[in-house]
C-alpha cells in the first residue's frame, strides 16, 4: 500500500537516513537520472545536475529495502549552473517494482569477469599507515612539483582536511584564476564563492591570487588528497591540464605499490544492466574482508579484450550456490567515462532495447535474483518489506536537527546504509 508523508518533521528524518547515503536519482521528462547530492543544510538539500528543467518542482528518489521513495522538492535557489537548493514538500513511498530487463552474459560475451575488488572503507585505511614506498614516490613528484611551481603541495591523508572535503561534495576541481574577479570563474569548476569562503578559513597570504586544486583519486572514485599550485599571478587552463596529468600520475604510481590490498579473485559475471551486476565469487579470505551486505565496494569489470571499466556498487544481495556464492551488486554514480563505456558496449550486446528503460528502473531490480521462483516470493512478501522498511527509515532519522551547519558534517565519502 502506498503511503505518503507530509509533516515536516518525518519528511527530514527520511531526507537523512536516505538521501546522499544511497544510489539518488532525478526525474526529467519521465526518465530518471543519476543525481549528485552535494549537502543538507539548513532545512534544504543541495544537489548537482546538468539538467534543465521546464518548472521549479523535482523528484528525487531512492530505493531501500524494498521501497521506492519519492521525494517532491521545490526550487529555492542555485548558481545557475547545476548547484540547485532544494526545500522538502512531500515523500510518497511505493513498493519497488522490477520495471528493466538485464543482459544474460551468455546473450553477450561468456568471458566477461570482475576482479581487483576492494571495499571502500579499506582504501581509505590502506593510506593511513606509513608504507615507505609511497612516501618515497610522494617526496619524488613534490621535488618534480616545486621546480615548476614553487609554491605548490602535494596533500595526502587518510582522513580528508576541509578542501578535500568540499571537492568531494561538488565534485569539482578547484581552478581560481583570479580570486579578486569574478567574472574570470568559470561554472565547470569549484563555485567561486564556496571558494572564497575556504580562502578566508585558510592561512595563505593574500597576495595569492590564482589557484589550481585537483583531487587525487583512487581509479576516479575515492579522494585520496590532492595537488595545489598556488600563484601571484594569473595561471592559465594550460597549467590546469599539467596539474591534472600531475595527479593522474600520482594516483597510478601509488597504486602500482600494492599498498591498496585488491583482491586477486576472479569472477564470472552472470548479468549486467546499466543498473546493476550480480557475479559469481568464490569463499576466501578476500571475500569475508571485503564482500559484506549493503557495503561499498570497487571493481574492475573487463568486458571484452582490452576494454574494462571501474564500477563502484552497493552490494544488495550475496546468496549461497553450494560451493560459491552469488553476489548482486547496484551501481553507484559511475564516473562519465565508464558510463559511456558501458552503455556503448550494452548497446552493441542487446539484441532488443527497450524504449524508454531509465538507469533507476535497472537500479531498483534485485541484480542476482533470476528465477520465476524467486520472483514470485518477493512479490509475496513485497508489502511487508515495505512496511518495515519505512518503520527503519523513519527510526533511524535523528531526533535533533539533522542539518548542521557545515556540509561535511552529513555526509562520508562512500554510501552508508541507514542503521
Amino acid at each position: 500500500m502506498d503511503k505518503e508523508i507530509k509533516d515536516p518533521e518525518g519528511i527530514l528524518k527520511v531526507i537523512t537516513a536516505l538521501f546522499g547515503k544511497l544510489p539518488a536519482y532525478i526525474i526529467n521528462s519521465e526518465k530518471e537520472f543519476p543525481v549528485k547530492i552535494i549537502a543538507l543544510k539548513n532545512k534544504a538539500l543541495i544537489i548537482n545536475t546538468n539538467l534543465k528543467f521546464p518548472t521549479r518542482d523535482r523528484v528525487l528518489t531512492v530505493v531501500h529495502n524494498g521501497s521506492k521513495f519519492y521525494a517532491h522538492f521545490n526550487l529555492a535557489g542555485g548558481d545557475g549552473n547545476g548547484i540547485e537548493i532544494l526545500t522538502p514538500v512531500k515523500i510518497q513511498i511505493t513498493a519497488a517494482s522490477r520495471q528493466g530487463a538485464r543482459v544474460e552474459v551468455n546473450q553477450i560475451q561468456t568471458g566477461m569477469v570482475v576482479n581487483n575488488i576492494i571495499n571502500v572503507n579499506d582504501v581509505s585505511k590502506a593510506i593511513g599507515f606509513d608504507d615507505k614506498k609511497v612516501d618515497t614516490i610522494l617526496l619524488a613528484y613534490r621535488t618534480k612539483l616545486a621546480k615548476a611551481f614553487p609554491l605548490s603541495s602535494i596533500f595526502f591523508a587518510g582522513r580528508m582536511d576541509n578542501r578535500l572535503r568540499l571537492m568531494h561534495h561538488y565534485d569539482k576541481d578547484i581552478f581560481i584564476v583570479d580570486r579578486k574577479e569574478k567574472s574570470t570563474a568559470s561554472p565547470a569548476f569549484f563555485p567561486f564563492d564556496e571558494y572564497l569562503r575556504i580562502f578566508e578559513n585558510s592561512k595563505i597570504p593574500d597576495n595569492y591570487i590564482s589557484e589550481i586544486c585537483v583531487p587525487i583519486k583512487y581509479k576516479g572514485y575515492v579522494h585520496l588528497g590532492y595537488v595545489q599550485v598556488l600563484s601571484e599571478k594569473n595561471l592559465d587552463f594550460e597549467v590546469y591540464k599539467q596539474i591534472q596529468t600531475f595527479a593522474s600520475a600520482v594516483s597510478r604510481d601509488i597504486i602500482s605499490t600494492g599498498v591498496f590490498q585488491e583482491s586477486r579473485d576472479v569472477c564470472q559475471v552472470m548479468d549486467l544492466s546499466m543498473g546493476g551486476i550480480s557475479f559469481i565469487h568464490a569463499p576466501s579470505r578476500s571475500f569475508s574482508r571485503s564482500v559484506t551486505l549493503n557495503g561499498t565496494i570497487l571493481f574492475d569489470l573487463n568486458l571484452e579484450a582490452g576494454k574494462k571499466v571501474t564500477i563502484r556498487g552497493i552490494i544488495k544481495n550475496i546468496r549461497n550456490q553450494e560451493t560459491n556464492f552469488r553476489v548482486g551488486c547496484q551501481f553507484y554514480n559511475l564516473t562519465e567515462k565508464d558510463t559511456e563505456i558501458l552503455e556503448d558496449f550494452l548497446n552493441v550486446g542487446k539484441e532488443e532495447e527497450p524504449n524508454s528503460e531509465s538507469p533507476n528502473e535497472v537500479a531498483e531490480t534485485n541484480p542476482n535474483t533470476s528465477n520465476s521462483e524467486e520472483n514470485e516470493m518477493d512479490q509475496e512478501s513485497s508489502s511487508e518489506e515495505q512496511n518495515e522498511s519505512i518503520e527503519t527509515v523513519m527510526e533511524a532519522g535523528s531526533s535533533e536537527d539533522p542539518f548542521a551547519e557545515h556540509m561535511d558534517d552529513n555526509f562520508a565519502d562512500t554510501p552508508e546504509e541507514p542503521s
